[in-house]
């Protein structure tokens, strides 16, 4: 019987620069945890330009870094998605209102990618469950969820500035945010149990 799989969807605006960056940055990290599917990875947009290409910059900065850009086209966030995500991480927090917004009901999977990192760093190894990455990926989704009700607010600003249309040296600055953001979780996540 095949394991269970865990559902990851990033979001920002339009899907051409942040959410698509970070997905494919999530996928280089995940390995072959994403290559053979126990992790799905995906993106969209709050206002997603559907079938859009990425944007030649974020692109380019993607394929420095080893990543794959082919093939990819942009979509808007729906509420189908939305339901089939076991985390959902934006880039900001208008991100996260507006997916929140759009299915109530999976507000505790939904959080910017810098407030989930900030809470995963609260969060003991030893309170992660499961053999399995998909059962580790939950537990780490549950466990930030509770630290998010029992945390002080973060700081002000856990969004992600957007680089569209600005300078090479903007959206690889993204993209090492996005990339330390996502270390230790994802770390979390491939790592067996303590």
């Amino acid at each position: 019987m095949r394991p269970q799989r865990f559902h990851l969807l990033f979001v920002c605006t339009a899907n051409i620069c942040r959410s698509p960056m970070a997905a494919e940055l999530a996928r280089l990290r995940l390995g072959t945890a994403a290559r053979s599917g126990d992790v799905l990875v995906n993106s969209a947009g709050t206002h997603g330009h559907d079938g859009a290409d990425m944007d030649p910059d974020a692109a380019a900065v993607l394929r420095s870094l080893g990543g794959e850009t082919a093939g990819f086209a942009a979509r808007t966030v729906t509420v189908p998605l939305l339901s089939t995500a076991d985390l959902v991480l934006t880039a900001e927090r208008r991100h996260r209102a507006a997916v929140a917004a759009l299915h109530p009901s999976a507000h505790a999977t939904m959080f910017t990618i810098l407030e989930f990192a900030r809470l995963v760093r609260r969060i003991s190894p030893d309170r992660l469950a499961g053999e399995d990455i998909a059962a580790r990926a939950q537990s780490l989704v549950r466990e930030a969820a509770r630290m998010r009700g029992m945390s002080p607010p973060g700081p002000p600003d856990e969004d992600i500035a957007d680089p569209y249309q600005g300078p090479a040296e903007d959206y690889r600055a993204c993209a090492t945010v996005i990339q330390g953001a996502l270390d230790l979780p994802l770390r979390r996540i491939l790592s067996g149990p303590p």
